[in-house]
């Protein structure tokens, strides 16, 4: 996480350690000393511990199999996952605070895209969840394979796409290429016209109102991460 947070690999840069500790120290950021499998009792409690105490607003639980365990029947892990989803749900209207729940998905063939339906357990998850974003990571046999970001549920305003991601070695963080920014975007006009480039190769004249840029949100929804807990 250190790396992530200076964007670089610090043993490469030692001098620079203690300057980049130091700030990561002050982050707004708490960790809950849970390892193998909890009683979702305690996870909530220490939750709400942690909202009223700290002010935190943001609770990453990574992840929900891990959690779980691995003593129960498969028929009681079905029924055990919807009463913890449940409760997260419950959680987070409760006392205004985003969520983050990693679930594993299900073995699926790697010719095949993960699904909404692909994720472990009953459809509860999602049908709970505001968001559901799912990291595909397509295997290709004639180089290498095809990370992306894949919205698939958006509560907020129903648009959902695909971000591809590129994998930075250096600072162990995925970001979008160059290349997909630079993506030329079709733009509406007041008429709901498409701008389009002319034989000449100058663009057509149209008004462009960046609220109707396809596959674009000029305010996106993003959680707020000003406390953090995980």
């Amino acid at each position: 996480m250190l790396t992530q947070f200076a964007v670089t690999r610090l043993e490469e840069q030692l001098d620079k350690y203690e300057e980049w500790a130091d700030r990561f120290e002050d982050l707004p950021l708490y960790f809950m000393t849970f390892h193998g499998q909890q009683s979702i009792r305690s996870v909530i409690d220490t939750m709400q511990h942690a909202v009223y105490v700290y002010d935190v607003c943001h609770v990453v639980i990574d992840n929900l199999q891990f959690m779980m365990g691995q003593e129960q029947l498969s028929s009681d892990r079905i029924a055990a996952q919807d009463y913890i989803v449940g409760a997260f749900r419950k959680f987070a209207t409760d006392n205004s605070c985003h969520v983050t729940l990693v679930i594993h998905p299900r073995k699926e063939d790697d010719d095949k895209e993960l699904q909404t339906a692909s994720i472990f357990g009953s459809a509860k998850a999602s049908q709970e969840a505001d968001n559901v974003l799912i990291l595909q990571d397509r295997k290709l046999v004639t180089g290498p394979g095809k990370r992306y970001l894949q919205v698939s549920k958006n509560r907020f305003d129903g648009d959902v796409g695909v971000f591809p991601l590129e994998f930075n070695k250096n600072s162990l963080t995925f970001s979008i290429p160059p290349k997909s920014k630079a993506r030329l975007k079709k733009i509406k006009d007041d008429n709901g016209l498409v701008a389009k480039k002319s034989s000449s190769g100058k663009k057509g004249a149209a008004h462009q109102n960046p609220e109707t840029c396809l596959g674009q949100d000029p305010n996106p929804a993003q959680p707020n991460t000003s406390k953090s807990s995980g």
